[in-house]
């Protein structure tokens, strides 16, 4: 046997090692994917808009008012929303639309709804983004 140790992969191919620059680069540039991955989420996730009913209020035989909040992730959109009550046979007894006001992020709504007879429930549905 001889007593000479094998040569190294490096010296039989002539290979002299990474670049340095090459991991720098590497190491950046999957950093900056990922942020760009982070971002994108972040942005899908967080909806334009989005609406909360608060409460409702018969008022008389012929009137109930409606309490929502509206946010949006722009201050000058607005949102669109029907406001609509319901007698004890869901039957819709009164109806309106309502666009909140630019300018701020997030408003505190109230409507008040005549009605045709007494109203069992008050309730907002489809609300849109109107810009």
């Amino acid at each position: 046997m001889s007593s000479e140790p094998f040569p190294r992969p490096a010296d039989r191919y002539g290979d002299k090692g990474k670049n340095p620059w090459a991991q720098v680069i590497t190491a950046l540039l999957a950093v900056s994917f990922v942020a760009v991955i982070i971002a994108v989420g972040w942005h899908l996730s967080t909806p334009a808009f989005s609406t909360e009913f608060r409460a409702y209020r018969i008022i008389d035989d012929r009137t109930v008012e409606i309490e929502y909040i509206v946010r949006t992730r722009n201050p000058n959109d607005t949102v669109t929303c029907i406001v609509r009550a319901r007698d004890k046979q869901s039957n819709e007894i009164g109806r309106t639309t309502k666009t909140s006001s630019p300018g701020q992020s997030v408003q505190d709504i109230t409507v008040r709804l005549r009605t045709v007879v007494r109203a069992n429930l008050g309730e907002i549905q489809n609300c849109q983004l109107t810009r």
